[in-house]
């Protein structure tokens, strides 16, 4: 991720917040969601009512320009609304399958695609050795908005074995401002490397531009990033480390191209970082592993021998387990695990990072960093989810579903 110093207010879709070329907008409807201005999404067999109902509105076909989303039975139009394009949501949802196009603003509205940024990791908390032989034959993947070569940042070599990168960037550069997620892909490999180091992790990089707003993504985008990554590669686990509110907890791009793969792989994502929100896609899905954050940092919880000894129901949680108060609850989380603190490769550089929601005090820090550092949020804990399960079912043979199903209810 690039530096950013920031234009407008984004999370109302000020000065500077676009994605593709097109402005962001919140719901003036009394839900947090973000959407792109003027555009709809409907399935294709509602298409001709659709354009009618516009019709009745007063906007024609030459206000509409349309594009079928490939693999997905959906398409998305594209219109020049005279009114607010939420009421237009509102006075066509009543008839008709019309949702907007979804943003998932990672870095203000989720609060960070990690609750705090990446700290420096002293010594003592850097595990020397991952958990060895875990997660043979099984083969995970990741999905995010960038990935640094982890060999090119000098990681251990058991964090870049078997570590298929679709795409690279640049390596966090010193002599420019990071944001708060620095480094949060690899960061979701290196955790998945240290607990299931025999598995193999394959990437897939959410499309984005220069002009975009950093940390933002839509719908469509990360619809298509699993696409590509499934269907192209077998995967067991996924892991979507992120996620964003939506009108009725789903976002119907990305539901229609996972739906094809829930039966066989286990899709495990972030239950998010706001302390409460219940309608945060996709861990709210029920046929997708929703992962919160205990408390209590990783390296208390036994960092990294007895980490997956942790990793359990909050509804079942026994002891001193608790969630994190920044962690969201209720359907969101299906399992919890370490998210606070959680050691992982970085880089070897000091680098100039602006606060994260949960870091006080707040403001720009520097920081020098040996290699590892400390991340923290659900994005992480659900890194220590997906890795335990991995370590859990790997063996002389690639894990069928039902025994992915069996691990996760353990």
């Amino acid at each position: 991720m690039g530096a950013f110093e920031g234009t407008g207010d984004l999370l109302k879709g000020g000065r500077g917040a676009t994605i593709g070329g097109i402005g962001i907008a919140h719901s003036d409807c009394g839900s947090n969601y973000y959407f792109q201005k003027g555009v709809l999404i409907v399935p294709e067999e509602a298409l001709d009512k659709l354009l009618q109902a516009l019709g009745r509105l007063g906007l024609g076909q030459k206000d509409a320009r349309i594009e079928p989303i490939e693999g997905t039975g959906m398409v998305q139009v594209r219109i020049r609304s005279r009114r607010p394009i939420d009421r237009l949501i509102e006075e066509l949802g009543g008839t008709l399958p019309v949702e907007p196009s979804y943003v998932l603003l990672l870095s203000m509205h989720i609060q960070g695609l990690g609750a705090r940024r990446p700290v420096p990791a002293p010594p003592n908390v850097v595990p020397r050795n991952p958990l060895r032989g875990k997660g043979k034959n099984v083969n995970i993947g990741v999905v995010d908005l960038g990935f640094f070569d982890p060999a090119k940042a000098g990681h251990p070599r058991w964090a870049t074995r078997d570590v298929l990168l679709d795409q690279t960037m640049s390596l966090p550069d010193p002599n420019i401002t990071h944001l708060p997620f620095v480094g949060h892909g690899n960061a979701i490999i290196g955790i998945l490397k240290q607990l299931a180091p025999a598995s193999t992790v394959c990437t897939s990089t959410i499309e984005s531009q220069p002009s975009d707003t950093p940390g933002g993504t839509t719908d469509r985008r990360l619809a298509e990033a699993i696409q590509r990554l499934l269907s192209r590669n077998r995967i067991h686990i996924l892991v979507v480390p992120f996620g964003g509110s939506t009108r009725h907890g789903a976002m119907p791009i990305t539901e229609r191209v996972l739906e094809p793969y829930l039966g066989s792989t286990l899709v495990v994502a972030s239950a998010g970082n706001d302390g409460l929100d219940p309608t945060l896609y996709p861990a709210t899905d029920p046929d997708i592993v929703g992962a919160g954050a205990w408390k209590r940092k990783a390296a208390d919880l036994g960092w990294l021998g007895k980490a997956c000894s942790t990793v359990a129901s909050p509804a079942n949680a026994i002891g001193s387990l608790a969630l994190a108060d920044w962690s969201n609850k209720g359907l969101s989380v299906q399992l919890s695990a370490a998210g606070e603190h959680v050691p992982a490769p970085f880089v070897e550089a000091s680098l100039k990072i602006r606060s994260g929601a949960q870091d006080k005090p707040a403001g720009l820090r520097r920081a020098k960093f040996d290699g590892w550092g400390l991340f923290t949020g659900t994005s992480f804990s659900a890194a220590v989810v997906a890795g335990c399960i991995a370590g859990k079912v790997g063996g002389d043979s690639p894990p069928t579903p039902e025994v992915l199903g069996a691990a996760v209810l353990r």
